[in-house]
């Protein structure tokens, strides 16, 4: 039984060591800070898989064969699916529908159709603004030249436009 998506999504996009998870913290921090539930599902770009903690029952149970496997702590639950290759994206984040949240970051997946944000560390990163359906772009150097038609932001200054930022991403 799927639940209705009731939230909205954004993606922060960017190439490794850009600041993606940085900014993923801020604007967490500043939704948090307005009582807005947020998500996060992180794309793991590196290769190979998440590390997972060696020697826990969980662990073990993924070992033997489990196909998924949780842990409930006091306030907190931990998911591990082993083989995620049957979910795509769109299966992922049909998982978050269940949970009580306002706004789902996803930290990576480039090529997904939902709105990004784009990090720019260089002029090699230009690249990135051939991407679908971006509503803004954050830059580490003010002399790269971006496009006039998106909503532009220096890194250096992204603390004090995160009500702009935020507004993008809520959809206000």
């Amino acid at each position: 039984m799927e639940s209705e998506q009731t939230f909205s999504i954004c993606q922060i996009v960017g190439y490794k060591n850009t600041g993606k998870t940085t900014l993923m913290e801020k604007i967490i921090n500043y939704f948090t800070a307005q009582n807005h539930k947020i998500g996060t599902l992180k794309h793991h770009g590196h290769g190979g898989e998440p590390k997972h903690v060696h020697g826990t029952d969980s662990f073990k149970h993924l070992q033997a064969g489990s196909s998924i496997s949780a842990v409930q702590g006091e306030k907190q639950l931990q998911l591990s699916i082993a083989d995620v290759s049957a979910y795509p994206l769109e299966k992922l984040i049909s998982l978050y529908t269940f949970m009580p949240i306002d706004i789902l970051l996803l930290e990576g997946f480039k090529q997904a159709d939902y709105p990004k944000i784009i990090i720019i560390r260089n002029k090699e990163d230009k690249a990135l603004l051939e991407l679908s359906n971006i509503i803004a772009v954050v830059s580490w150097d003010k002399d790269i030249p971006l496009p006039a038609d998106k909503k532009t932001f220096l890194m250096e200054k992204v603390d004090e436009k995160l009500p702009e930022i935020a507004s993008l991403i809520a959809g206000d």
